[in-house]
């Protein structure tokens, strides 16, 4: 039963929970099943088992769906939410109330919470009561597997990271069944945070749909309410063509920056699911500093084009395509190599020269940065960059919007100063005081795309005990990469904030330096910060990454670069240090999968 803002858990008679307790002794979890003959918000379940005595016990109602637990005394515990469900007048269906309690001593009276969230909506207008099938699809997961993890609290936390089929998840949920307007439906999903969603209203005779680009979090155990769609006399959607410009976001400066956003290995049917992706994106990117101070400047385009089939190319990590698929920009790269990830350049460029309206109108080719969203569940994410300025990076939709952790390098050169100094390992202490950075797809997104292929900024992260180059090549290039790390300790690129960086106070003071380490080498180059979205993929640019993509803004919009202009606006808040505790690692409350870093952007000294 629901109602108000919270899903309560009522009994009706014949339901069923399942009771879990580790036994060490003989390394299996102990079973047993209880069920009710009577319902209401108290009832009392018995069981045909034998109630053994060890605690705690772990108990999970979860009606038509296998429950997988761990083989081991972590008590993890496996479910799987159905991505289609059936819609019931003003209610959800009892199928997918999910919840979990947790008793510590024996006798103890059980407490259930719900695991899951519920997401509630009204239609009005004519074609409401023709509708057959509502579809609700976000930006990262909404159904499927899933691991709940039980806490002290008796509620439980739920990750995606951890799995037991697989990665068998879906960020689509459809509800079917026969619909009234003026009447609230539910569709139960799993909590998360949605940077973006979607509503599909089809019926018999054709479809509408209302894309929403807020954020929105769906509670565990609460009900978000969507409000009332209005959905007219008739269907609206028309066929979707198989290319299409949008112009989703507008400059009110004299003179615009461009970006464009471009999709690889979407069908013409996935063209909806992109466009929210992209707009997910793009939200995301002007959530973080300097993007956030600077988006009076910025024209945005996502340009649609479908593929013939879904996904990216895969090849042996050398180039190599050994599965194929017909997507229309060939994208490609391995399934754990992701140096030789890459596209059709010379198609993109014509793609997006002859579908971008800023083209050649406001700017050439080469200064308009791609972003590349690609409809692959493979992680990866590489940036193509030309000295000229052109450049595209390439960004897979990873884990179908699932966490991922990064973390910072595990030694480092025990001198800040001296390249031939030792390598030491960094202290847990010094990680913790960084923190610990926890994301999806949308932080490699910002890495690739804000840091590489807008800021151009070389990464700040280092591998083994590589001795690098006494010089960058890329710093004298026409459009200048690499600014951000520096081949000379005596001079760097931001002595300047060294000079003042007392007078700017905390935090820059605290944080403006010269820290040996970057460009993938740890010794014989030095960056201006200890992290940095270009080190950990975090929300965060350094000082001067910030005042580099400023100036890289400054300089597409005509305008000269003004250093008062600059600090009035500068924010140096980094939401991982300043504001999430590190234990929580960023908005996942459980340790999402570690991953790699990514390899550096691929430079091409004249043309790609």
């Amino acid at each position: 039963m629901v109602g108000g803002s919270f899903a309560q858990v009522v009994w009706d008679a014949s339901d069923s929970f399942t009771m879990y307790a580790w036994d060490s002794e003989h390394s299996i979890h102990y079973t047993a099943a209880y069920s009710t003959t009577a319902g209401g918000e108290l009832a009392t379940f018995t069981t045909s088992h034998t109630v053994g005595s060890l605690t705690p016990q772990h108990s999970i109602h979860a009606p038509g769906t296998a429950i997988k637990s761990s083989n081991d005394g972590s008590s993890f515990f496996g479910l799987n939410l159905p991505s289609s469900q059936t819609a019931v007048d003003n209610d959800i269906n009892k199928q997918y109330l999910y919840s979990y309690a947790r008793s510590v001593n024996q006798g103890d009276h059980l407490t259930f919470n719900n695991i899951l969230a519920l997401v509630r909506f009204k239609m009005s207008g004519d074609i409401a009561n023709s509708v057959t099938s509502v579809t609700l699809t976000g930006a990262s997961a909404l159904a499927g597997d899933f691991v709940i993890m039980p806490s002290t609290s008796g509620i439980p936390d739920i990750t995606l990271a951890k799995k037991f089929t697989g990665d068998a998840s879906s960020e689509s949920v459809t509800l079917t069944g026969t619909f009234k307007k003026d009447t609230y439906y539910y569709f139960a999903v799993i909590p998360g945070k949605q940077t973006s969603f979607s509503l599909k209203f089809s019926g018999s005779s054709g479809s509408t749909t209302k894309i929403a680009v807020k954020t929105v979090t769906f509670e565990q155990g609460k009900i978000s309410d969507l409000g009332t769609f209005s959905l007219g006399v008739a269907f609206t959607d028309p066929a979707t063509p198989s290319t299409a410009t949008i112009k989703y976001m507008s400059a009110s400066t004299a003179k615009k920056v461009t970006i464009a956003v471009i999709p690889d290995g979407f069908t013409l049917n996935e063209l909806d699911k992109y466009e929210m992706l992209a707009k997910s994106a793009i939200n995301t990117l002007f959530e973080v500093e300097p993007y956030k101070s600077y988006k009076e400047y910025f024209n945005v385009y996502i340009l649609k084009v479908a593929s013939n089939q879904s996904g990216a190319n895969i090849t042996d990590g050398h180039g190599n395509i050994t599965t194929t698929r017909d997507c229309y920009f060939g994208s490609k790269w391995g399934v754990s190599s992701y140096s030789d990830m890459a596209a059709n350049s010379s198609t993109i460029e014509t793609f997006v020269t002859n579908n971008c309206p800023d083209i050649p109108s406001i700017h050439p080719f080469n200064e308009v940065p791609v972003l590349m969203i690609i409809n692959d569940s493979r992680y990866g994410g590489i940036c193509h960059s030309v000295s000229d300025g052109k450049g595209y990076a390439m960004v897979p939709y990873t884990y179908n919007g699932g966490s991922m952790t990064w973390s910072y390098p595990d030694y480092e050169a025990s001198s800040e100063s001296d390249y031939s100094a030792a390598q030491v390992a960094v202290s847990s202490s010094k990680k913790d005081l960084l923190g610990h950075n926890a994301g999806n797809w949308l932080n490699t997104m910002v890495h690739e795309f804000g840091g590489h292929c807008f800021g151009r900024l070389a990464d700040e992260y280092w591998n083994a005990d590589n001795t690098g180059n006494e010089t960058i090549s890329e710093h004298v290039w026409d459009v200048p990469f690499s600014l951000n790390v520096s081949s000379q300790y005596s001079t760097v690129g931001w002595q300047h904030l060294l000079d003042t960086a007392a007078a700017l106070g905390s935090p820059y003071n605290t944080r403006i330096g010269k820290y040996q380490g970057g460009d993938t080498y740890m010794k014989r180059r030095w960056r201006s910060e200890q992290i940095s979205c270009m080190i950990d993929n975090r929300f965060y640019f350094s000082t001067f990454q910030r005042e580099l993509i400023v100036r890289r803004i400054m300089t597409l919009a005509g305008v000269a670069f003004n250093k008062a202009d600059f600090w009035a606006k500068d924010n140096p808040l980094d939401p991982v240090r300043d504001m999430i505790s590190s234990p929580v690692m960023g908005d996942d409350p459980v340790m999402p999968r570690p991953v790699p870093l990514l390899p550096p952007p691929v430079l091409y000294e004249t043309d790609w």
